[in-house]
């Protein structure tokens, strides 16, 4: 007779077990060693998914904790006025940065500087894999009109834990194809950021991406007096009148007076201004007048009589 067969016994794992590690992440650990990574986070074992959902919420909750302590308003991130003229008297008179209510802002937009922090803290690196191509291109004098440029982050171990897209037309910096670049880099680093940490929630994208009528949050300017909506008509003419570049006194006052709108000008810098556009006003005076007498000059030098 045959000789009766025995039943083996069910397979373990290989993997000692191992002091502290809770008994459903040994038994993970187990079904992983004998079959391999489940093919979704749904097929692990019910105490093990809790845990990883328990674990994950207690290290969100500890980053939003440390964004609020960390990330700086004006700095790190900022808000847009997107109420109307129509519903914001105050946006109306052209005072918008005076608006102490909250439903007329927008929720919190990241930018640059506080995308930078977020990823130092996380402890991962940016790279932009396409930018490469685009210099190529550049060398190679193709014309481009857009930019698309991925970012991707990286842990430590290389591995790609979160992507983002930024893209740029060329005109929109009046042709300079290095500036597009970087603010296609920027947006794309903001983008992979949110994704990476999830903070869509918290956080709309940049304000390249708005349409602003002011990009600084109010709490910023209260404290801080600026011209009256009379002294900027009165500074929109005396440009006009003097015949001046308005981009070139823009440019101005953004590097001398750190603003980038006239209305935001205080006093003293609107009448520092002023100044300044005479003297601009008499120096292309002047330049005129040299090339007027040149031109004479020579007309009569070139008479036979």
């Amino acid at each position: 007779m045959a000789a009766r067969e025995r039943k083996q016994p069910a397979p373990v794992s290989s993997e000692p077990v191992q002091a502290g590690i809770p008994a459903a992440a040994q038994e993970s650990r187990n079904v992983v060693a004998l079959h391999g990574a489940p093919a979704s986070p749904l097929d692990l074992p019910t105490e093990v998914f809790r845990a990883g959902l328990d674990r994950r919420k207690a290290n969100r909750a500890a980053l939003m904790e440390w964004i609020r302590s960390a990330l700086v308003e004006g700095t790190d991130y900022g808000r847009i006025h997107t109420a109307s003229k129509q519903k914001c008297q105050l946006a109306a008179h052209g005072r918008a940065h005076e608006c102490a209510d909250p439903r007329h802002w927008s929720k919190p937009s990241l930018w640059k500087p506080g995308a930078e922090k977020i990823c130092g803290m996380l402890g991962v690196s940016v790279t932009f894999p396409t930018l490469h191509d685009y210099e190529q291109a550049a060398l190679r004098g193709v014309d481009l009109k857009h930019v698309i440029i991925r970012c991707e982050i990286r842990d430590a171990s290389g591995r790609v834990v979160a992507d983002g897209v930024g893209a740029r037309g060329i005109a929109q910096d009046c042709g300079d194809l290095n500036k597009a670049l970087k603010m296609a880099e920027k947006s794309a680093h903001i983008d992979a950021t949110l994704r990476m940490a999830g903070l869509s929630e918290v956080f709309t994208q940049d304000l390249e991406d708005m349409k602003p009528e002011q990009t600084e949050p109010p709490a910023d300017r209260t404290a801080r007096p600026t011209i009256s909506a009379a002294d900027h008509r009165r500074l929109e003419a005396t440009i006009r009148d003097y015949g001046l570049d308005r981009e070139r006194v823009k440019e101005w006052v953004r590097k001398a007076c750190k603003v980038d709108h006239f209305p935001d000008l205080s006093p003293a810098q609107f009448e520092k201004l002023l100044v300044k556009l005479r003297q601009w006003a008499d120096e292309e005076a002047q330049r005129l007048a040299y090339e007027n007498a040149q031109i004479a000059d020579a007309e009569t030098d070139k008479c036979p009589f």
